[in-house]
């Protein structure tokens, strides 16, 4: 089957782009990766290829596998574009007119404009028209920031809560999630998404519900999923001290009647002893006697009669179901995600078994859907039934088009289209 007329350089560049947005790759093996597909394109780059010399220009442009440099990226797509590379003169026409508007912003950010100052952050932020500065976004959006724009304020909390512009920092997050907590949905949610991962804060999974629920009453579509989230972990939490409780309980009725038939076996054989013994008197005071009345005879001692063996402690007697959750299911060499697996957790309900999976993703199109998957399997007739459904938590772009508008997937224009809960059940 052919899959695509382009080069396999190309091929590996979309592979690897879809594996670093999946969180597959471990960064030190990322680096390697995005280093060796600079160095395979600037070979056939240098050997005139036009796709070479446009991807060669895309990661330099973006600094994926090289330090980024905007020049060296338009001296590539102009080669690429001499060349007749179908995409490398739009691609000069948009960082040309990123340029003019960077240049624009600048001017009416350093003249007091709050828009363009937050315009600008984001463009320093993302590294449009200009080469990425942390520093630069950052003093741009405190500029916006001390002067109350809302916006800004809560952008600059998520800069700071992410890390995306030098090191997190949850303490200065929190302060300013706190200030437009009021009005702002996003600061909302990421106040939620503070109290859930106890950065910066205690955990609280109370509290987390009850900021996510602020911001999905304001509209933001993405905290419902979060919810749901918060809500089945309590649900899970609950069910593990209900099990550890009755495990305890058994244990302990266990250890008692354990300690009771120890009393009993001792009570027997001390009550053994004073039998044996007073049959022993007897028998001396009887052979006494009889030695008084008859030459002497020897003695033989008795051998003392052995102590019983202790009774082994009966083993408990898993279910069908304890069995189950016990295993490691594998489906085509990979862990299940509705069976108990290395992926998935299952606790005992009663008569059933719930498991809850831990946070999984899967690519839609263009999307990347982050989602946990719950079932409940119940067993009859040495049978089992199993009835599952997913829980979409967040739904992202799986690559980031270089001329979209500004902004981030958390936008509430994004937020507000994402759709988040359960699906159907299976």
């Amino acid at each position: 089957m052919k899959l695509s007329n382009r080069p396999a350089g190309v091929l590996g560049h979309l592979l690897i782009a879809a594996l670093l947005s999946l969180g597959l790759c471990l960064p030190a093996t990322a680096n390697n990766m995005w280093k060796a597909l600079f160095n395979e394109h600037m070979e056939n780059a240098k050997a005139g290829e036009p796709d070479a010399q446009y991807e060669l220009g895309i990661m330099y442009l973006k600094g994926q596998g090289v330090a980024q440099d905007r020049d060296e990226a338009v001296k590539w797509l102009k080669a690429a574009a001499a060349s007749g590379h179908p995409l490398a003169e739009g691609k000069l026409t948009r960082i040309e007119e990123q340029e003019e508007k960077f240049e624009q912003l600048k001017s009416s950010a350093d003249a007091g404009d709050l828009e363009a100052q937050y315009e600008l952050a984001m463009m320093y932020l993302k590294g449009r028209g200009v080469k990425t500065d942390g520093d630069a976004a950052l003093r741009y959006l405190r500029k916006a920031a001390d002067k109350g724009d809302e916006r800004a304020i809560t952008r600059l909390g998520i800069v700071t809560f992410k890390g995306e512009a030098g090191k997190a920092d949850y303490k200065q997050a929190l302060s300013l999630f706190n200030r437009v907590s009021a009005k702002s949905v996003l600061a909302q949610y990421y106040l939620g998404e503070m109290y859930a991962s106890g950065s910066g804060v205690k955990q609280d999974y109370g509290a987390a519900i009850d900021w996510y629920k602020k911001a999905a009453d304001g509209g933001f579509n993405r905290a419902a999923g979060k919810i749901i989230n918060l809500e089945e972990e309590q649900k899970t939490e609950q069910r593990r001290k209900a099990n550890a409780a009755k495990r305890a309980q058994a244990e302990r009725a266990e250890l008692a009647a354990a300690r009771q038939a120890e009393q009993a076996e001792q009570a027997k054989q001390s009550e053994e002893r004073k039998q044996a013994e007073a049959r022993s008197r007897d028998a001396r005071s009887e052979s006494l006697a009889k030695a008084s009345r008859a030459p002497t005879k020897q003695v033989v001692a008795r051998k003392p009669a052995p102590k019983p063996k202790a009774k082994s402690k009966p083993k408990r007697q898993l279910t069908g179901l304890d069995k189950l959750a016990d295993s490691q299911w594998l489906r085509n060499k990979r862990p299940v995600d509705y069976l108990p697996s290395r992926v998935t957790r299952c606790d005992r309900d009663d008569d059933r078994l719930v498991c809850f999976s831990e946070v999984l993703h899967r690519t839609r199109g263009a999307k990347v859907v982050e989602y946990r998957v719950k079932s409940i399997i119940s067993e009859k007739d040495a049978a089992y039934s199993i009835i599952y459904r997913n829980l979409v938590l967040d739904v992202t772009d799986a690559q980031e088009p270089e001329d979209q508008p500004l902004g981030y997937d958390d936008q509430l224009a994004q937020g507000f289209h994402v759709k988040t809960g359960w699906t159907a059940e299976h």
